[in-house]
């Protein structure tokens, strides 16, 4: 069996950003597109990011800490991947992230409830024409009127789950209407595939959280939001089938020195070393 030096394959951060070790595997191919294309003002920006392409981040999940404006208490925020065996973060596909929120640190006496949290999902891209498109956006509240809001304490949390649609209507034609940028000629209005988001640069979705709540403290009654934001990469591999049934296997990434999309072609072996059904292989093999 190829024998594979794992270590060329871990993932480096860079700018927020997750980017496979220079020299990897061949020469880079480069994407046709323009010649020059403005890169995305936010690209650089640091954000709590789950990398998704690695396990252990994965099951780990992203956990913040906020403060409440006005009180001596936090809100503490959970994100983590609902996703199956094998299955990855990707954009086109339907896609689960469940928040987690409670206290920390509130004072005996006071009560908190969520009156509303509303969710906007959007695709980060390097290219400023579909950066920002949103995907998908949710609300959730109370379903009663028995109740103020979901009530959390340092002890209590409320747990929920944004159930992200890979490709609605809307964000298909928000897309079309960014593609454009970028594409002469006319374009058909239709869904896209995987490689299509990832030439175009698109690298996670951020998922941003306004958190209503309304706290009561004796005869004082506060109605006050807390922001939260956290990314969750994208799996930037994908297989292709050629017309005579091999199957090829595919890096995006982008050339910072260039500032433009390009591709690897992996091996099998190098496709599965990032995969967990490589990894389990390699466990039975021992």
């Amino acid at each position: 069996m190829l024998k594979i030096n794992e270590n060329a394959f871990k993932n480096l951060r860079k700018r927020g950003k997750y980017v496979l070790a220079a020299g990897l595997v061949g020469t880079a191919l480069l994407l046709t597109g323009c010649d020059a294309r403005e890169i995305s003002t936010n690209s650089g920006a640091e954000y709590d990011i789950i990398d998704t392409t690695n396990n252990d981040a994965l099951e780990k999940g992203i956990t913040q800490v906020k403060e409440v404006p006005g009180e001596i208490f936090n809100l503490v925020i959970e994100y983590k991947c609902e996703l199956e065996d094998g299955e990855r973060w990707t954009v086109t596909s339907d896609k689960e992230l469940t928040m987690e929120v409670r206290t920390d640190g509130c004072p005996e006496g006071v009560e908190v409830y969520i009156d509303n949290i509303h969710t906007d999902t959007t695709i980060c891209s390097h290219y400023p024409t579909v950066d920002g498109i949103t995907q998908d956006t949710m609300d959730d509240r109370i379903h009663n009127s028995l109740m103020l809001g979901f009530p959390i304490a340092d002890d209590n949390a409320y747990t929920g789950t944004n159930k992200i649609e890979g490709q609605n209507d809307s964000f298909i034609k928000g897309f079309i209407h960014g593609y454009r940028g970028y594409q002469g000629g006319s374009i058909e209005e239709k869904r896209f595939l995987e490689s299509d988001y990832l030439n175009m640069g698109v690298n996670a979705n951020k998922i941003g959280s306004v958190i209503d709540l309304i706290i009561i403290e004796g005869d004082r009654v506060t109605c006050t939001s807390v922001d939260s934001e956290v990314q969750v990469s994208v799996w930037p591999y994908i297989m292709r089938q050629e017309s005579d049934g091999t199957i090829k296997y595919r890096y995006y990434y982008l050339n910072e020195s260039t500032g433009k999309m390009e591709y690897k072609d992996l091996s099998e072996e190098e496709y599965l070393v990032q995969t967990e059904v490589y990894n389990q292989r390699k466990v039975k093999e021992k």
